[in-house]
């Protein structure tokens, strides 16, 4: 997929299109992006969801998607990019998008009410990425979670025309745990891209150093590392897992999908004996419909 933009398209300047916009074809295809999703940990829009649901939540997808991109793989002036896409999320606003999957957002955000400012903060977490590459502390990594992976699961709530207050706080436990499992599951990606998602102060404490990220196999010390944030993940997923019991219907079946897919990646850590270079850490697909079954159930809670 290319996401590739000139700078002349960003600006306005000199460029094949007359209003120095970029062609389609310099996006991903729905296609490509949709197709994408079915390698993802957690379950994004389920089968068995009616296809309305799956509509706002392809959309979403989509969306979330193309941000990470422009922020993490475009080739170029990925600010530009950035900002080129913030442009655009106000015009699928306003029903004016440019690029074709945010005018398939557009129905979405005016059928589910989706405030602009919860989806321009995923924007926001790119433009961070560009400029901090490390985190001193864990509450650091906590404000960037807010930005980076708690808006995914606003999104969602809308969606489901739950966007409640008490249950939006519960879904930012989920979200924050799934996004330091991803984090723990990417340490070498990451750390290629000049980027380490493990708090500086943890690392110092397991004697831990950042060539150590890119190792054939995890050190004694960072499998300890990788432990401790997969447990810490863990006991933020069982602290927001209540939030499947405040729902019902097909709200309840999918962010229970959510939930069960960290629980599966958590288990599939310790499979590994918490080594994310010497193992490919992914949940199985048997242990995460078990995990989903169970919290469907029993509401979040045993």
């Amino acid at each position: 997929m290319v996401l590739s933009l000139p700078d002349s398209a960003v600006y306005g300047g000199d460029s094949e299109n007359s209003d120095g916009l970029p062609r389609s074809g310099d996006f991903p295809r729905s296609a490509a992006v949709l197709a994408r999703m079915r390698s993802e940990n957690f379950p994004v829009a389920a089968r068995i969801l009616p296809r309305g649901l799956r509509r706002h939540l392809h959309a979403l997808y989509g969306f979330f998607r193309l941000v990470d991109y422009a922020g993490d793989e475009a080739p170029g002036n990925r600010g530009a990019l950035l900002d080129f896409l913030e442009i655009d999320l106000k015009r699928a606003y306003q029903g004016t998008a440019r690029i074709p999957m945010l005018r398939s957002l557009t129905p979405t955000v005016a059928e589910c009410a989706i405030p602009h400012e919860v989806l321009v903060k995923l924007i926001d977490a790119n433009r961070q990425d560009q400029q901090v590459r490390r985190y001193r502390s864990f509450p650091d990594l906590l404000d960037y979670c807010a930005l980076s992976a708690n808006p995914v699961g606003e999104a969602v709530l809308h969606v489901f025309g739950r966007a409640e207050p008490a249950l939006i706080t519960l879904s930012d436990r989920i979200c924050s745990a799934l996004q330091i499992l991803e984090h723990c599951q990417d340490i070498a990606e990451d750390y290629r891209q000049d980027r380490v998602y493990l708090p500086t102060d943890d690392m110092q404490r397991f004697g831990c150093e950042e060539p150590e990220l890119v190792a054939d196999r995890a050190s004694t010390m960072l499998c300890g590392l990788v432990k401790y944030e997969v447990d810490r993940a863990r006991r933020m997923l069982d602290a927001g897992a209540p939030l499947v019991g405040e729902l019902s219907g097909m709200a309840r079946i999918a962010v229970a999908g959510y939930v069960a897919g960290g629980r599966a990646t958590a288990a599939a850590f310790a499979a590994a004996k918490h080594d994310p270079l010497g193992f490919d850490v992914r949940p199985g697909r048997g242990r995460t419909f078990a995990e989903w079954g169970r919290l469907y159930v029993l509401g979040g809670i045993w």
